[in-house]
C-alpha cells in the first residue's frame, strides 16, 4: 500500500493499517513497465468512461501545470497552459503511483519513472515538448531522489537484501549518490555500510525522503522505531550529516511503535520550511498498526522549532504556506492559520463528496489540490483521486475534469 493510500484510508476513518505499510512501501522493489512519449496533439478535457485518478501534479501558476492521471495499470502525464482548461498529453505508461514530478519553471523539469530497461529520470527543457532520457545509480523509491535544480541532484538507494511485509525495520544499509550534470552521471557520495563515524549518515530506521534547498542544504527524514523523530542535515551537498532528534511534543509521543518523518518539507517563503511527522501505534490485533497524531516542524535557523499539532484526525498536510500563514486539511474543510499553526479557523469547503489530501498554491489566492473520493476507497485497489482548483484564497474550490 503506497503513503498515499495510507493516508487516504485514515483520513475516511479507517484505523486500522495493515502490516507492509511502511516496510513495503519504501523496499517494494520496481516492477517493469513502459514509458513512451504520447502524441502532442491538444485535448479538450472531457469526463472519462472510468474514472481516471489524479496520482501526481505540479503548477508553476494559476494557467500553466502538469498532472499525472491513471489507475492500476496505466497512467500519463498532462500539461495545461490554460488552468485546466484543455490538455496536452506528453507521456504514456503504467505503473504511476512510482513517479515523481518536479518543474523549476514553466519549461525546465525533471520526472522518476522507469521504461523496460528500469528506472530513469525524464528530463526537459521545453516545457514537456520534448524529452530525454538518463539513467539513475540504483532503483529507489520516488521520494527518494529530488534535484535542487535542473543540475544538482541526489539519490538515496537502499543497499543488499531487503525486509519484506516489515512495519517496523530498526535498521535499512543506504548508499547516497550525487549529480551535477542533471543526471547525466552520478558519482557515489557514502555508504552507511561503509563510512567512517565522521560521515554522520546512519542506517538507523529507514529513509522516507531527500529533499535539498539549495546546492548545499538538504535533509533526509526517515521513519524511526520507538518514541523518537530523526531527521539528518548536510550543508556541504551531502557530504557530511548531522543526526538531530526532534524536540519531543509538549504531551510526548506516548508510546508509538514508530515516528514516521512522511513528507519532504514544505518551503514557507521565508527562508523557513515546514514538515509532517506522524506517530504511529500498535493497532488492537496482531500484526495491525494505528496512524495517531500529526504535527508540524519548521525549520528555523539553525534548529527544528517544538512542534505543533495538526489539527482535525489522522489526515492532516500543512498546504500553502506564506510564512506564519499555513493552510491545513480536515477532511472536507479547508482551515488556515496565520500564526504558524497555533490557532486555527475554517476558510472554505471543499467540493461534495470530496476530502482534501494534497495542496498545491502558486499565489495567495490560487491553488490546486488533489481530493480524495472516500467512497472509491477498497482494500485491493487503489482510491480515486480528483483535482481541485480555487482561485480566492481557498473559500471556493470547484472540481476540474481530469485528463485521461
Amino acid at each position: 500500500m503506497e503513503p498515499r493510500a495510507r493516508r487516504a484510508l485514515a483520513a475516511v476513518g479507517v484505523a486500522v493499517v495493515l502490516v507492509a505499510v511502511v516496510g513495503a512501501t519504501y523496499l517494494k522493489p520496481w516492477q517493469a513497465w513502459t514509458l513512451a512519449r504520447a502524441p502532442a496533439a491538444a485535448v479538450r478535457a472531457a469526463p472519462p468512461r472510468a474514472a481516471a485518478s489524479v496520482q501526481q501534479l505540479h503548477f508553476v501558476s494559476a494557467a500553466a501545470g502538469w498532472v499525472v492521471t491513471g489507475g492500476a495499470s496505466s497512467s500519463t502525464l498532462f500539461r495545461t497552459l490554460d488552468g485546466g482548461r484543455r490538455w496536452q498529453r506528453q507521456l504514456a505508461g503504467v505503473a504511476g503511483d512510482g513517479w515523481s514530478l518536479r518543474f523549476f519553471d514553466a519549461t525546465h523539469g525533471l520526472l522518476y519513472a522507469a521504461d523496460r530497461r528500469g528506472p530513469a529520470l525524464w528530463r526537459t527543457g521545453d516545457g514537456g515538448q520534448h524529452w530525454t532520457r538518463v539513467t539513475v545509480p540504483a532503483p529507489t523509491q520516488s521520494r527518494l531522489i529530488y534535484f535542487a535544480d535542473p543540475n544538482h541532484g541526489w539519490c538515496v538507494a537502499a543497499i543488499g537484501a531487503q525486509p519484506r511485509g516489515a512495519l517496523i525495520v530498526d535498521r535499512q544499509e543506504v548508499a547516497l549518490f550525487r549529480t551535477v550534470d542533471g543526471g547525466d552521471s552520478w558519482s557515489q557520495v557514502l555508504r552507511t555500510d561503509r563510512q567512517s563515524a565522521d560521515r554522520g549518515l546512519d542506517g538507523d530506521g529507514v529513509k522516507t525522503w531527500i529533499w535539498f534547498r539549495d546546492p548545499y542544504a538538504g535533509w533526509i527524514g526517515q521513519t524511526t522505531p520507538g518514541g523518537h523523530a530523526v531527521v539528518y542535515a548536510t550543508t556541504d551537498g551531502g557530504d557530511s550529516w548531522v543526526r538531530r532528534e526532534l524536540p519531543l511534543p509538549a504531551a510526548g509521543w506516548g508510546s508509538p511503535a514508530a515516528v514516521v518523518d512522511d513528507d519532504a518539507p514544505t518551503p514557507l517563503g521565508t527562508g523557513s520550511l515546514a514538515m509532517v511527522v506522524a506517530s504511529v501505534v500498535e493497532g488492537p490485533n496482531a500484526g495491525t498498526f494505528l496512524l495517531q497524531n500529526w504535527y508540524a516542524y519548521t525549520w528555523q535557523t539553525p534548529s527544528w522549532a517544538d512542534p505543533v499539532r495538526l489539527p482535525g484526525p489522522a489526515f492532516s498536510v500543512v498546504g500553502h504556506t506564506q510564512g506564519q500563514r499555513w493552510w491545513a486539511a480536515s477532511g472536507n474543510t479547508l482551515l488556515e492559520s496565520d500564526d504558524a499553526g497555533n490557532h486555527w479557523r475554517a476558510v472554505g469547503n471543499g467540493p461534495a463528496g470530496r476530502l482534501f489530501f494534497r495542496f498545491d498554491a502558486v499565489d495567495p489566492d490560487h491553488a490546486w489540490a488533489l481530493l480524495l473520493d472516500p467512497q472509491s476507497c477498497r482494500f485491493g485497489s487503489p482510491c480515486v483521486f480528483s483535482l481541485g482548483r480555487t482561485a480566492d484564497g481557498g473559500r471556493h474550490w470547484t472540481l476540474v475534469s481530469a485528463p485521461a
